[in-house]
This record gives structure tokens, sequence and C-alpha cells, in this order.
């Protein structure tokens, strides 16, 4: 079981570092100034990785909670969930530092006047999605008593993500009010209009 248990870990890190490099061209500028343009299509592709691996873990945790519906005895449809809903937050949280916080740092700069201050809005985003997520897993019950009791832990991880989604698009209309240069360049990234067209 633990050797299934390390092979699992190995290839969501490998898929995770892979996701990374897709959104980011391979390239990291961690600290850098790039162009505008090539800014925008980086961060613009990392949140659109990130919210494709939390699509991943809500499909996964649905197939599960299905599962778990048939599931007529053994450990109990309860607690089944529960165990889903903490392995999800988990994946969330590590999905959000590794694919988001990670490549919106490494989109470095962009070269304009208030540049550092776009890269720091969706960073700060990206921080307080994370804070966000960790905060929703403290309130999950520990022992939850009941199936509606395990499925009320939904609650708390879907409330922050679907706040934070709301509250990223904001963070690109902020950036986009900072300079025309930076709007000019969200507006003709491919990667930033396949993302604000899915608004959520």
């Amino acid at each position: 079981m633990r050797g299934w248990s390390l092979v699992l870990a190995i290839v969501g890190g490998v898929i995770l570092v892979s996701a990374l490099a897709a959104a980011t061209g391979g390239r990291d500028n961690s600290g850098e100034t790039v162009r505008a343009s090539t800014w925008a299509d980086d961060v613009c592709g990392t949140v659109g990785a990130w919210e494709g691996q939390l699509e991943d873990i809500r499909e996964e945790m649905q197939r599960n909670n299905y599962a778990a519906r048939q599931n007529d005895g053994g450990s109990g449809d309860s607690v089944e969930e529960h165990v889903t809903v903490h392995q999800a937050v988990d994946r969330a949280i590590e999905a959000t530092q590794d694919t988001l916080e990670e490549g919106l740092k490494r989109a470095g700069i962009p070269d304009e006047i208030r540049g550092a201050a776009a890269s720091l809005i969706l960073r700060d985003w990206a921080e307080r999605t994370e804070s966000s997520l960790r905060v929703a897993k403290a309130q999950i019950r520990q022992k939850p008593r009941s199936v509606s009791e395990a499925f009320a832990n939904l609650v708390p991880p879907v409330t922050a993500l679907a706040r934070s989604a709301i509250a990223g698009r904001a963070a690109f209309r902020e950036v986009a009010a900072l300079d025309p240069a930076l709007e000019e360049a969200v507006d003709r990234s491919g990667n930033c209009r396949r993302l604000m067209e899915d608004t959520p």
C-alpha cells in the first residue's frame, strides 16, 4: 500500500511540474523584467492550468462521492466522504502553491511603469487563495456523524474557491486599470482571452 502511495505521489509531482512548465512555456523569470505580452501570456496560462487542476479534483470527487453513496457497508458513507473532502482540499492547496503561486512568481515582472504593482496584485490574490483554503480545511469536521454532515464539509472549500475565482478575475481587471499597456497586453493574449471567456 505504501508503495502505491509513493507511486501516486511521484505521478502527482510530475503532473504538477508539467502543468507549471506548460503554463509558463518552461521559463523561469522569477524577479526578472519581461515583455508585458510575455508576462500576460504566462500569468493567464498559469491561472488556466491551476483552474484545470481544480476541475480535475472536482471531477474525481464526484466519482468518489458516487462510489461512496453506492457503498452499503464497510467504513460508512460519511467517513468515505470525509476522507475525499480532506484529500481534495489538500490537493487544492498543493495546486495553489505549486502551480498558481509558483507560476505567477516564475512569470516575472512586466516591463511597464506599473509592472511591479501588477505582479504583486496577482501574487497577493494567489496567497489569499491559499490562506482561504487553509481556513476552509480547518472548518471541516474531523468526524462527521452523518451523510448530511459529511456533505456539509464541502461548503467551506467550495465557497473559498468560488470567491477566489471571482477575486481572480477582479485582480486581472485591477491590473488592466493600472496601465493602458498592461490592459493591451492582457487583451491581446490568447491565454487571457480564453481565461476571461470562462467567467466564474
